[in-house]
């Protein structure tokens, strides 16, 4: 059986993407101005010795990962739009993009003024770059996603971690945009996998499960520093990165059942107005 999504809710220009695409990102650009951000907080505090220590290399890996162009995922996402006649697609995928480059922007200016140079090259940027580069557009968000997921309960031990209010609100607002992102990906996903058969869709997330397993325990070995400083152990740290995981594959699969369940489809409508909450 292959799953079926209406051509309607996959082309006209109200469809699903075009309003996350108003509804969550251009939102989350916009609004930037008229919010007082975190450059306006904790400027009398500078990291201590230990801190900086056990902090220091791990934002470089962190801000080299948020800083991408994304020019392959943009081209893939193109074709996908060019082939599916959605314009909106790419064009949502441009914006989360730019959210991206804005988190690396924060994490940039911080270490500037704690005097931690930028990191140009790390070998666990380099394969993810690598494996996105040699996957399909879905694939590609898969390894995109892995990276999102981690980024949830890294940005928590981050912010506890450190005694710096500025840090610490550059990561509260990372972590509400990741909420944003997840819901958005989950979305992406279920789109990408609407025409697949349903049997493929166990393999696909099993394979994906192991993936983030191996990643999670590589961010492990590369920033233990920061998650055991905010009082994280490994398990913990699984714990939170895998039950996000769940919540994105539920949304995924819910979006999927959606489109042959009218009263599921109803829900979904809903809670599309609240973007931010997943």
């Amino acid at each position: 059986m292959v799953k079926y999504i209406p051509r309607g809710s996959l082309h006209a220009s109200t469809s699903s993407v075009e309003h996350f695409r108003i509804g969550m990102l251009v939102p989350l650009l916009l609004n930037r101005g008229r919010r007082r951000g975190p450059s306006a907080l904790g400027t009398s505090y500078f990291l201590s010795s230990q801190e900086g220590l056990s902090i220091s290399k791990s934002i470089q890996q962190f801000q080299l990962g948020e800083n991408s162009s994304g020019r392959r995922l943009l081209q893939r996402g193109l074709a996908h739009s060019r082939a599916t006649g959605d314009q909106y697609f790419v064009s949502a995928l441009a914006l989360f993009v730019k959210e991206e480059q804005r988190h690396s922007s924060r994490l940039l200016r911080f270490m500037r003024r704690e005097g931690i140079p930028a990191s140009r090259k790390h070998w666990v940027d380099t394969v993810f770059r690598h494996l996105r580069g040699l996957a399909g557009l879905e694939l590609s968000l898969r390894v995109l996603v892995s990276a999102e997921i981690i980024a949830v309960p890294y940005y928590r031990a981050l912010r506890g971690a450190t005694g710096s209010f500025l840090l610490q609100a550059i990561c509260a607002e990372i972590l509400r945009d990741e909420a944003a992102h997840l819901r958005y990906q989950a979305f992406m996903l279920s789109r990408l996998g609407a025409h697949r058969a349903f049997w493929v869709d166990h393999p696909v997330s099993r394979v994906h499960r192991l993936f983030l397993l191996a990643t999670c325990y590589v961010v492990w070995f590369e920033h233990r520093e920061v998650f055991r400083a905010a009082g994280y152990s490994r398990r913990r740290f699984l714990a939170e990165a895998f039950g996000e995981f769940v919540r994105l594959e539920d949304a995924v699969c819910r979006r999927l059942l959606g489109a042959h369940l009218p009263g599921l489809r109803a829900e979904l409508r809903e809670e599309s107005r609240y973007p931010g909450q997943m």
